[in-house]
């Protein structure tokens, strides 16, 4: 064997055992996955349904240099069972797979900027969040400050949808706020023009923690239709023993004229995060697909809310957490809707099977005063599911 062949080979088993090391230390990998199943009865057997689904989810980083770093996240197989497209499942042949995540962020200093597909919010109620393509930059200081640019549908040279928002933060010893504003061009219409600003703070006082929001919308809608919408809670919670929480949510939200010349603005953005805090009792499973989103237009009508929930959390030992809650709203303008009120019922689980494992289940009901005698009076619903976290 020549000395070349021979130098060859040994260089590229050098190369062979020291890419795997480079490549550690450039990627870090986590993510998800998990299988659930899911029930929903509407008006006691006038409908049910019941079907599974799954979703592997893969999220990295590649920390290319100091201070560069590439993010990434692909969900895998998110189908409800049955439905790939194939008969040997979503994973072949099928269309089981997207990537939310794409983006570049450079930090330099007290300055970090954010470029390709991201999350984007503000607000305790996320009341703007949006999932697309755009810029964000964070400055660091005595005063954060972040703003962000997201273009949502390329429409044309003179129509393009977009979101755009800020946010100065402000933080003390035992609290934390945020003013925040954003606008939403040609998203609900192409002569959409809405606007909105807002301001939230937390408390932390011990055993009991305040959190409040206060939001302002308005604008275009449409040509002939006015963006509109005052919003404000406030969730007081209390630790009564080191085990178990307790706590009451208030919401307000101003519903739009009965004569059709506004539309009442809950969000601005596509809300890929969703809030669905009448159900949220800790487990992975409210805010998905047995959720009812945001309660300051429950009814779906523009017609405000006016409610109030009271909720319970505990655990029991390492590896059980339960939560239990119960909720009344009302339409603010209930000329809009024909719900006069609802209750919300909502029981939770949370069990630590193994490592990294959890076995979680929560059982819904919504009682509803409706004066129209074709709309639903009721809807039970309940999920279970299997999550590895990674």
């Amino acid at each position: 064997m020549s000395r070349f062949l021979k130098t060859a080979i040994v260089l590229l088993a050098i190369a062979a055992m020291a890419t795997p090391v480079m490549a550690e230390d450039m990627l870090s990998l986590g993510g998800q996955m998990r299988v659930r199943g899911w029930y929903t009865d509407v008006d006691g057997d006038d409908f049910t349904t019941s079907w599974l689904d799954q979703r592997l989810r893969i999220g990295g980083k590649l920390s290319v240099a100091d201070g560069v770093s590439i993010t990434f996240r692909t969900d895998i197989t998110e189908q409800n069972w049955g439905n790939g497209g194939s008969e040997y499942g979503s994973g072949r042949m099928g269309s089981g797979q997207q990537w939310d995540r794409a983006h570049i962020d450079l930090t330099k200093g007290n300055v970090h900027v954010r470029a390709g597909q991201m999350y984007a919010g503000y607000g305790l109620a996320q009341t703007i969040n949006s999932q697309d393509a755009g810029f964000k930059v964070d400055v660091k200081g005595a005063v954060p400050f972040s703003a962000f640019w997201l273009l949502d549908d390329q429409n044309g040279t003179s129509s393009d949808s977009y979101l755009y928002a800020a946010n100065v933060g402000f933080k003390g010893d035992s609290f934390k706020a945020n003013v925040f504003g954003g606008g939403q061009t040609k998203a609900v219409s192409m002569h959409e023009n809405a606007y909105m600003i807002g301001a939230d703070a937390t408390f932390n006082l011990q055993a009991l923690k305040l959190a409040a929001e206060l939001d302002f919308f308005t604008g275009d809608a449409d040509s002939n239709v006015d963006a509109m919408g005052t919003q404000f809670y406030v969730d007081a919670a209390f630790a009564a023993t080191e085990t178990m929480t307790v706590g009451g949510e208030f919401y307000y939200a101003q519903g739009a004229d009965t004569d059709g010349s506004e539309m009442q603005y809950t969000v601005l953005g596509n809300d890929f995060n969703g809030y669905d805090p009448l159900f949220d009792l800790g487990t992975s499973l409210s805010n998905e697909q047995i959720g009812i989103n945001r309660p300051f237009d429950f009814t779906g009508d523009n017609a405000g809310a006016i409610g109030a929930r009271g909720y319970l959390k505990a655990k029991a030992g390492d590896a059980v957490n339960f939560g239990a809650s119960i909720a009344y709203m009302e339409p603010e303008e209930d000329a809009n809707t024909t719900i006069d009120s609802a209750l919300f019922y909502a029981v939770g689980m949370k069990y630590a099977v193994m490592a990294h494992t959890s076995l979680q289940a929560q059982l819904q009901y919504i009682d509803i005063d409706d004066s129209d005698s074709e709309a639903a009076d009721s809807i039970i619903a309940g999920g279970v599911g299997l999550f590895v976290n990674f």
